[in-house]
């Protein structure tokens, strides 16, 4: 996932990308990772073309996808009987938080400082969801069985053995 590189200045006209190495390799938390990234460019694409009141609709959607998400994630968790659970809700609880503000602060788009900021807010965001938060738990899925290391790039290629 990016919204810019090292060396690029911010700008609306970027996307936001799931980079291979934020694939937790579990098909239905991947989907609504790629889901939330959607939402995202869809309030950035509404930003550029200057229609404001699409973006109400938007971020309602980016909020209730994030929501939704992060249930589809507990539920699986504890299924699976993940003993860091309480911990990760715990944790959606406070990024629910934060998304409900990003919500507001995107609401005034009258000044521009507060439309940069809500697009690096709503990146900030599924950046802390995926990477403090569900890649802790692709080991555990991993050794539950739910996803195989081939699956996850991280884990591909420290399961490879090298040829001889």
């Amino acid at each position: 996932m990016r919204a810019r590189g090292k060396d690029e200045e911010w700008s609306l006209d970027m996307k936001i990308e799931l980079l291979e190495t934020f694939i937790t390799g579990h098909p239905v938390i991947d989907a609504e990772h790629r889901k939330i990234v959607h939402a995202i460019n869809e309030v950035s694409a509404a930003i550029r073309a200057g229609n404001y009141d699409q973006c109400a609709a938007f971020l309602d959607d980016f909020l209730q996808v994030c929501m939704d998400h992060f249930k589809t994630e507990e539920d699986l968790l504890a299924e699976l009987g993940y003993p860091g659970l309480d911990d990760h809700i715990a944790f959606h609880q406070e990024l629910i938080l934060k998304a409900k503000s990003v919500k507001v602060l995107c609401m005034d788009m009258s000044k521009p400082d507060h439309i940069e900021r809500c697009f690096d807010e709503m990146a900030t965001l599924l950046i802390e969801d995926v990477v403090k938060g569900d890649l802790q738990f692709v080991s555990f899925l991993i050794e539950k069985g739910v996803v195989g290391p081939q699956n996850h790039p991280l884990h591909a290629t420290a399961s490879a053995k090298p040829s001889a």
